[in-house]
C-alpha cells in the first residue's frame, strides 16, 4: 500500500484560530482543488486567495508540515476530513474548509471510494454562525468519487444530498465533483434541482476542464450571488472559484 486508513476518530481534523465570532451576511467564498500544488506558486497564490475569502473550501489538502504552516497563517480556523494519510511523512490528505468564525457543528461522510487503492472520498459539512441570521449557513465541501462507474459516482451525490435535504437554512455546496462525462454531468444538475440549490455562474467560465467538462462547481441556495470568477492560477491543476454572496 502506499498509503494508510485513518481510524474513526482520526478522519476530522482541526488546527488555526477564527479571528470572528460569526460569518458576515455578505462574505466572499473560494473554492480550491490542491492538486499538484507547486510549493511556492501555491503558497503565494493560497496567501492571496486567503486575504480575499472569509470561505475557504480546499480539496485534494496534502497537509505536510509546510502547508500547515502557511495554513495557520491565515485568519481561518480549519476543519479536515482526512481520506488516508501518506506513506512518506504521514501527512493526512482529503478536503479542508477555512472559516473565519468557529464552525457551531462538524460532520462528515464518506460513501463511496476509489476502486483499486479503496480510498473513500470526502464530504466534509460545517454549521456556520452568521451574524443576525436565524439559521447558520450549512457549508458542505466535497471532492466526488472519480474512476468508477455511474453507480458509485451518483452513491457518492446521494450521500452528499441527504446531508442538504436534511437542512431548511442557507446551503453552500462547493467542490470538485469531477463530472466529466454527460451522464455524471446529467446526474449531478438533476440532484442539485432536487436539493432546491442553484449553480453559481461563471463568466468568462475558465474553470479546469477534463473531457471538456468543468469539474469544479459552487452552489447555493437561500443565497444571493453578488459577483463571481475564476482567477487563473500556476498554484495547482486547478483554477480557484471565488464568489460574493449575501444571506437572503
Amino acid at each position: 500500500m502506499l498509503y494508510s486508513k485513518p481510524r474513526s476518530c482520526d478522519v476530522l481534523v482541526e488546527h488555526g484560530r477564527a479571528t470572528q465570532s460569526a460569518l458576515p451576511r455578505r462574505f466572499t467564498v473560494c473554492v480550491w482543488n490542491w492538486q499538484k500544488s507547486k510549493q511556492k506558486e501555491w503558497a503565494s497564490e493560497f496567501s492571496r486567495l486567503a486575504q480575499a475569502a472569509d470561505l475557504f473550501l480546499a480539496q485534494e489538502v496534502r497537509r505536510s508540515p509546510a502547508v500547515k504552516e502557511v495554513m495557520e497563517k491565515t485568519a481561518y480556523h480549519w476543519n479536515g476530513a482526512v481520506s488516508f494519510f501518506s506513506l512518506k511523512g504521514k501527512n493526512p490528505i482529503g478536503v479542508a474548509t477555512g472559516c473565519i468564525a468557529n464552525p457551531l457543528q462538524v460532520s462528515f461522510a464518506a460513501t463511496s471510494r476509489e476502486p483499486v487503492f479503496r480510498i473513500p472520498k470526502m464530504t466534509l459539512a460545517t454549521l456556520i454562525p452568521i451574524q443576525n441570521a436565524k439559521r447558520p449557513l450549512l457549508v458542505v465541501n466535497l471532492h466526488a468519487i472519480n474512476f468508477t462507474g455511474i453507480r458509485a459516482f451518483e452513491k457518492n451525490l446521494r450521500g452528499a444530498a441527504e446531508i442538504l435535504l436534511d437542512y431548511n437554512g442557507p446551503i453552500l455546496l462547493g467542490g470538485d465533483f469531477n463530472s466529466w462525462n454527460h451522464k455524471r454531468l446529467r446526474l449531478l444538475h438533476c440532484i442539485i434541482r432536487s436539493a432546491g440549490l442553484q449553480e453559481v455562474p461563471f463568466e468568462p467560465d475558465l474553470r479546469s476542464r477534463w473531457m471538456g467538462k468543468p469539474l469544479d462547481y459552487l452552489f447555493v441556495r437561500g443565497l444571493k450571488v453578488l459577483a463571481s470568477g475564476v482567477r487563473v492560477t500556476r498554484g495547482s491543476d486547478h483554477n480557484p472559484l471565488l464568489a460574493r454572496l449575501e444571506i437572503r
